[in-house]
Protein backbone atom coordinates (compact mmCIF):
# COMPACT_ATOMS: atom_id res chain seq x y z
CA UNK A 1 0.00 0.00 0.00
CA UNK A 2 2.91 2.33 0.76
CA UNK A 3 4.49 1.72 -2.66
CA UNK A 4 1.13 2.14 -4.39
CA UNK A 5 0.64 5.39 -2.49
CA UNK A 6 4.10 6.64 -3.47
CA UNK A 7 3.43 5.83 -7.13
CA UNK A 8 0.05 7.61 -7.10
CA UNK A 9 1.49 10.61 -5.26
CA UNK A 10 4.47 10.98 -7.59
CA UNK A 11 2.28 10.46 -10.66
CA UNK A 12 0.02 13.27 -9.42
CA UNK A 13 2.96 15.56 -8.67
CA UNK A 14 4.40 14.89 -12.13
CA UNK A 15 1.05 15.69 -13.75
CA UNK A 16 0.80 19.04 -11.98
CA UNK A 17 4.44 19.86 -12.76
CA UNK A 18 4.00 19.10 -16.46
CA UNK A 19 0.63 20.86 -16.73
CA UNK A 20 2.37 24.22 -17.13
CA UNK A 21 0.10 25.73 -14.49
CA UNK A 22 2.36 25.26 -11.48
CA UNK A 23 3.21 22.30 -9.30
CA UNK A 24 2.04 21.45 -5.77
CA UNK A 25 3.03 23.79 -2.91
CA UNK A 26 5.39 21.31 -1.23
CA UNK A 27 7.04 20.51 -4.59
CA UNK A 28 7.46 24.14 -5.63
CA UNK A 29 10.92 24.58 -4.10
CA UNK A 30 12.48 21.35 -5.49
CA UNK A 31 10.91 22.14 -8.87
CA UNK A 32 12.60 25.56 -8.93
CA UNK A 33 15.88 24.04 -7.75
CA UNK A 34 15.71 21.55 -10.64
CA UNK A 35 15.52 24.51 -13.03
CA UNK A 36 18.49 26.25 -11.41
CA UNK A 37 20.85 23.32 -10.98
CA UNK A 38 21.66 20.47 -13.40
CA UNK A 39 19.64 18.04 -11.27
CA UNK A 40 16.40 16.17 -11.89
CA UNK A 41 13.14 17.03 -10.15
CA UNK A 42 13.34 13.74 -8.26
CA UNK A 43 16.90 14.43 -7.11
CA UNK A 44 16.11 17.89 -5.75
CA UNK A 45 13.03 16.45 -4.04
CA UNK A 46 15.22 13.85 -2.34
CA UNK A 47 17.83 16.41 -1.26
CA UNK A 48 15.23 18.79 0.19
CA UNK A 49 13.55 15.97 2.10
CA UNK A 50 16.86 14.83 3.59
CA UNK A 51 17.22 18.43 4.79
CA UNK A 52 13.78 18.07 6.42
CA UNK A 53 14.99 14.95 8.25
CA UNK A 54 18.00 16.92 9.53
CA UNK A 55 15.64 19.61 10.82
CA UNK A 56 13.64 16.91 12.62
CA UNK A 57 16.83 15.61 14.24
CA UNK A 58 17.88 19.10 15.40
CA UNK A 59 14.46 19.87 16.87
CA UNK A 60 13.79 16.48 18.48
CA UNK A 61 17.37 15.89 19.68
CA UNK A 62 17.31 12.86 22.01
CA UNK A 63 13.78 12.00 20.91
CA UNK A 64 14.97 11.48 17.34
CA UNK A 65 15.36 7.70 16.93
CA UNK A 66 17.00 5.46 14.38
CA UNK A 67 13.53 4.58 13.08
CA UNK A 68 13.11 8.19 11.97
CA UNK A 69 15.98 7.61 9.54
CA UNK A 70 13.76 5.20 7.59
CA UNK A 71 12.24 8.32 6.05
CA UNK A 72 15.40 8.67 3.95
CA UNK A 73 15.12 5.40 1.96
CA UNK A 74 11.38 6.04 1.63
CA UNK A 75 11.94 9.46 0.08
CA UNK A 76 14.72 8.03 -2.11
CA UNK A 77 12.10 5.76 -3.67
CA UNK A 78 9.77 8.77 -3.84
CA UNK A 79 12.36 10.77 -5.79
CA UNK A 80 13.07 7.89 -8.17
CA UNK A 81 9.35 7.51 -8.85
CA UNK A 82 9.06 11.24 -9.61
CA UNK A 83 11.79 11.01 -12.24
CA UNK A 84 10.23 7.88 -13.72
CA UNK A 85 6.79 9.49 -13.99
CA UNK A 86 8.24 12.73 -15.36
CA UNK A 87 9.94 10.69 -18.07
CA UNK A 88 6.79 8.69 -18.89
CA UNK A 89 4.50 11.74 -18.94
CA UNK A 90 6.91 14.21 -20.55
CA UNK A 91 5.70 13.48 -24.08
CA UNK A 92 2.10 14.19 -23.02
CA UNK A 93 2.63 17.69 -21.61
CA UNK A 94 -0.32 19.87 -22.78
CA UNK A 95 0.20 22.87 -25.04
CA UNK A 96 -2.94 24.85 -24.14
CA UNK A 97 -4.48 26.20 -20.94
CA UNK A 98 -7.61 24.03 -20.89
CA UNK A 99 -5.71 20.76 -21.24
CA UNK A 100 -3.17 22.05 -18.72
CA UNK A 101 -5.97 22.73 -16.25
CA UNK A 102 -7.40 19.25 -16.82
CA UNK A 103 -3.98 17.67 -16.26
CA UNK A 104 -3.45 19.73 -13.10
CA UNK A 105 -6.83 18.70 -11.66
CA UNK A 106 -6.26 15.03 -12.54
CA UNK A 107 -2.84 15.28 -10.91
CA UNK A 108 -4.36 16.66 -7.71
CA UNK A 109 -6.95 13.87 -7.61
CA UNK A 110 -4.33 11.14 -8.08
CA UNK A 111 -2.05 12.83 -5.55
CA UNK A 112 -4.88 12.80 -2.99
CA UNK A 113 -5.32 9.06 -3.54
CA UNK A 114 -1.58 8.61 -3.05
CA UNK A 115 -1.56 10.61 0.17
CA UNK A 116 -4.52 8.58 1.47
CA UNK A 117 -2.81 5.26 0.68
CA UNK A 118 0.44 6.33 2.33
CA UNK A 119 -1.40 7.43 5.47
CA UNK A 120 -3.55 4.29 5.56
CA UNK A 121 -0.49 2.05 5.15
CA UNK A 122 0.60 3.12 8.67
CA UNK A 123 4.24 2.63 7.80
CA UNK A 124 6.56 5.57 7.11
CA UNK A 125 5.68 9.25 7.01
CA UNK A 126 7.37 11.20 4.21
CA UNK A 127 9.79 13.87 5.56
CA UNK A 128 7.65 16.65 4.11
CA UNK A 129 4.88 15.60 6.49
CA UNK A 130 7.20 14.38 9.25
CA UNK A 131 8.84 17.77 9.66
CA UNK A 132 5.40 19.38 9.98
CA UNK A 133 4.51 16.88 12.74
CA UNK A 134 7.71 17.89 14.54
CA UNK A 135 6.96 21.61 14.12
CA UNK A 136 3.50 21.04 15.57
CA UNK A 137 4.87 19.08 18.54
CA UNK A 138 7.68 21.50 19.38
CA UNK A 139 5.62 24.67 18.91
CA UNK A 140 2.47 23.12 20.41
CA UNK A 141 0.38 24.03 17.39
CA UNK A 142 -2.07 21.95 15.38
CA UNK A 143 -0.79 19.90 12.45
CA UNK A 144 -3.20 21.68 10.09
CA UNK A 145 -1.92 25.11 11.07
CA UNK A 146 1.73 24.14 10.71
CA UNK A 147 1.03 22.41 7.39
CA UNK A 148 -0.37 25.64 5.94
CA UNK A 149 2.55 27.66 7.34
CA UNK A 150 5.10 25.19 5.94
CA UNK A 151 3.51 25.08 2.47
CA UNK A 152 3.21 28.87 2.26
CA UNK A 153 6.83 29.28 3.38
CA UNK A 154 8.05 26.83 0.70
CA UNK A 155 6.09 28.64 -2.02
CA UNK A 156 7.44 32.05 -0.93
CA UNK A 157 11.02 30.77 -0.84
CA UNK A 158 10.57 29.15 -4.25
CA UNK A 159 9.12 32.36 -5.72
CA UNK A 160 11.92 34.55 -4.33
CA UNK A 161 14.63 32.14 -5.46
CA UNK A 162 13.07 31.79 -8.90
CA UNK A 163 12.84 35.55 -9.37
CA UNK A 164 16.37 36.15 -8.10
CA UNK A 165 18.08 33.46 -10.18
CA UNK A 166 15.81 32.81 -13.18
CA UNK A 167 14.30 36.28 -13.49
CA UNK A 168 10.76 34.91 -13.49
CA UNK A 169 8.44 32.88 -11.26
CA UNK A 170 8.62 29.23 -12.30
CA UNK A 171 6.36 26.39 -11.19
CA UNK A 172 3.97 28.57 -9.19
CA UNK A 173 0.68 29.45 -10.85
CA UNK A 174 -3.04 28.81 -10.53
CA UNK A 175 -2.44 25.07 -10.48
CA UNK A 176 -0.47 25.50 -7.25
CA UNK A 177 -3.48 27.15 -5.60
CA UNK A 178 -5.84 24.49 -6.96
CA UNK A 179 -3.64 21.74 -5.58
CA UNK A 180 -3.32 23.45 -2.19
CA UNK A 181 -7.09 23.40 -1.67
CA UNK A 182 -8.17 20.35 -3.67
CA UNK A 183 -5.76 17.71 -2.32
CA UNK A 184 -6.64 18.22 1.34
CA UNK A 185 -10.36 18.31 0.56
CA UNK A 186 -10.14 15.09 -1.46
CA UNK A 187 -8.10 13.24 1.17
CA UNK A 188 -10.79 14.05 3.75
CA UNK A 189 -13.49 12.92 1.32
CA UNK A 190 -11.75 9.63 0.53
CA UNK A 191 -11.17 8.99 4.23
CA UNK A 192 -14.89 9.56 4.84
CA UNK A 193 -15.90 6.94 2.25
CA UNK A 194 -13.21 4.48 3.37
CA UNK A 195 -13.14 4.84 7.16
CA UNK A 196 -10.67 3.04 9.38
CA UNK A 197 -11.76 -0.44 10.53
CA UNK A 198 -12.81 -0.23 14.16
CA UNK A 199 -11.52 -3.68 15.08
CA UNK A 200 -8.08 -3.77 16.65
CA UNK A 201 -5.79 -1.01 17.79
CA UNK A 202 -4.24 0.97 14.93
CA UNK A 203 -0.50 1.45 14.95
CA UNK A 204 0.38 5.00 15.84
CA UNK A 205 3.62 6.85 16.48
CA UNK A 206 3.26 9.92 18.64
CA UNK A 207 5.91 12.57 19.12
CA UNK A 208 5.31 13.99 22.57
CA UNK A 209 6.27 17.63 23.01
CA UNK A 210 8.95 18.36 25.57
CA UNK A 211 7.53 19.16 28.98
CA UNK A 212 7.82 22.61 30.41
CA UNK A 213 10.61 23.02 32.94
Amino acid sequence: MLLAGIECATFGISCTALSGLGTTPISSLPFVLSKIFPLTFGTTTFILNVFFVLIEAMLLRSRFTVLNLLQIPAVLVFGLFIDLNMMLLGAHAPDDWVMGLAMSVVGSVVLAVGVFLQIRSKTIVQPGEGVVIVYAAVLRKSFGTMKVVNDVALVIIAAILSLAVLGTITGIREGTVISAFLVGFLVKGISHFFPEPKAGDPHQVDIEPAGKS
